[in-house]
């Protein structure tokens, strides 16, 4: 059809302005590309010429700078709320899996090598553990705010930054506490380097699977600005 390209460019230029995760974004685009078909296939079953047709249509639905701002934040929330799932998932999965592994590799902390833990682990290690189950308390939360604020018909935007910002600080804690928790558990007991190569394996993949998940939660962040 003569004027065809008139909906494709409107769907091209509202996806270069659009981000977040692809299979979202593209089941929005396909939306939108419907909806202007239907819209445009309406003008024509009244004798309006296929361009003009489609021009209506468009004109219809919106300027691409105005639409693409709302689209913008329901991409936002979808992938910043899709992070805080990835973090309540895989937090508690990881800090069982270390904790599983020291008792069959390690023990108990006061039965492995190289003498007592010194006084101060202890507390060290017990807020660490409080930490990772807050992390999970936290993210629960978000997650049930950005559903009943979506219910209410809020500020998307709004919603957007309340889950990008709490995906960005529960990641970013969780992160740090593994790595605060490793660096102590070596200075405590430096026997641990060598005693329990399947327990640091664990944790390079907790460090790995941690960062990766802060740098979900940073795109959340910008795909929420």
């Amino acid at each position: 059809m003569a004027g065809a390209s008139l909906i494709d460019d409107y769907v091209a230029d509202l996806d270069s302005r659009l981000h977040g995760h692809r299979k979202v974004k593209l089941d929005l685009l396909t939306e939108v590309r419907d909806s202007l078909e239907d819209a445009a296939d309406c003008y024509r079953a009244v004798g309006i010429p296929d361009e003009d047709a489609q021009r209506k249509a468009v004109a219809d639905f919106g300027r691409v700078s105005e639409i693409a701002q709302d689209y913008q934040s329901e991409l936002a929330v979808a992938y910043g709320s899709r992070t805080l799932r990835a973090i309540l998932f895989i937090l508690p999965v990881l800090h069982l899996a270390w904790e599983g592994g020291r008792m069959i590799f390690l023990g108990p902390w006061e039965a492995i090598p190289g003498g007592p833990m010194p006084s101060w682990f202890i507390p060290f290690a017990q807020i660490n553990d409080s930490m990772a189950w807050a992390v999970a308390i936290a993210t629960t939360l978000a997650l049930l705010f950005g559903r009943h604020m979506s219910r209410r018909a809020a500020n998307s935007r709004l919603i957007a930054r309340c889950v990008a910002t709490v995906a960005m600080v529960t990641a970013t804690v969780a992160l740090l506490g593994n790595l605060s928790i490793g660096v102590a558990s070596v200075i405590a007991k430096p026997v641990l380097l060598s005693a329990a190569p399947m327990c640091w394996g664990t944790s390079l993949l907790a460090l790995l699977v941690l960062s990766r998940l802060t740098v979900m939660a940073r795109k959340a962040v910008r795909f929420a600005a």
